[in-house]
């Protein structure tokens, strides 16, 4: 009987192929970079390559995390904005090439899920993961179910505005997005702007620890931000934990002290007086593993 599962994580500038036991032990990898601008017909024939390399004729099922907009219920890769992919029938085309039953959905609701099944949320019935990458996203569990929201778009933290006087402009056409105060191109772009240098978030980490004082305020900056919306996000929902996730979120010690000082300082603390800010468990292979728990959550 087969029992290992093919999971497929569709980043920006990554995609990262893998074969998965159900109880989320990484077997073997396939990654392959690219720049912007690539079609649809490419990112399926890297996707092929994967699934040929890694033998994943073998596995049971497909899971893929999807980089923007999804509809679970069709398998609809629906639309990512930084690549303007829109519309792709992508559960379909997969199955049609591999001949696997395949579920999709969004990368941060698949990295939410892994989270739930395999990370510090086992026993959680309702929390918020934030992932703090390129971009900032949130996947949402409630009464111990994936949250999804009428229009399939639920979780979007991303574009709470947390900046209102001095709000940066986000792609979304508003000013003052968390994602625009604080994700990775984010604080990059910010401590540009301050120094005149141009260097990326990990090297401004490695800096920061270093004793930077410029980078250590940048992402100090970012994590009152982030934690400034999760608190909007508790009072709203009754939460009992956050989840920080995504490749910023590696940064954890540098974010924390000021994310848990402005959670502490904007949640309504008589309703939720033991609101937990957590690390992601399962870290920067959240979408992988999370693909896996997809599969696992559509078969229950």
């Amino acid at each position: 009987m087969k029992e290992n599962i093919f999971a497929v994580d569709i980043g920006g500038s990554k995609l990262v192929c893998g074969i998965l036991t159900p109880d989320g032990k990484i077997l073997d990898t396939y990654r392959k970079e690219y720049a912007p601008g690539y079609t649809p017909e490419e990112l399926l024939g890297w996707i092929r390559e994967g699934y040929l390399q890694l033998g994943a004729e073998s596995c049971r099922a497909c899971g893929v995390a999807i980089p923007g907009l999804c509809d679970p219920t069709r398998g609809v890769w629906l639309y990512s904005p930084f690549s303007g992919i829109a519309d792709i029938p992508v559960c379909e085309k997969l199955h049609e090439m591999t001949g696997l039953p395949t579920y999709a959905d969004n990368d941060v609701n698949v990295s939410a899920l892994a989270e739930r099944y395999f990370g510090v949320c086992k026993e959680t019935d309702d929390f918020l993961w934030i992932t703090v990458s390129n971009g900032i996203g949130g996947g949402l569990f409630l009464g111990g179910r994936l949250y999804r929201g009428e229009a399939m778009t639920a979780g979007e933290v991303g574009h709470l505005v947390v900046e209102e006087k001095n709000g940066r402009m986000c792609g979304c056409g508003n000013r003052g997005c968390l994602e625009a105060m604080a994700s990775g191109a984010s604080i990059a772009s910010i401590y540009t702007e301050r120094t005149g240098k141009k260097i990326p978030t990990k090297e401004l980490a490695v800096l920061a620890r270093a004793g930077d004082e410029m980078a250590r305020c940048v992402f100090s900056e970012a994590g009152a931000y982030v934690g400034k919306a999760a608190a909007h996000a508790v009072n709203l929902l009754g939460l009992g934990t956050v989840v920080l996730g995504g490749g910023v979120a590696e940064s954890f010690d540098l974010l924390e002290p000021s994310a848990r000082e402005a959670l502490e300082h904007f949640v309504f603390a008589r309703a939720n007086p033991n609101v937990r800010l957590l690390r992601s468990l399962p870290g920067r292979n959240a979408a992988l593993l999370g693909c896996a728990a997809l599969v696992l959550s559509a078969e229950r």
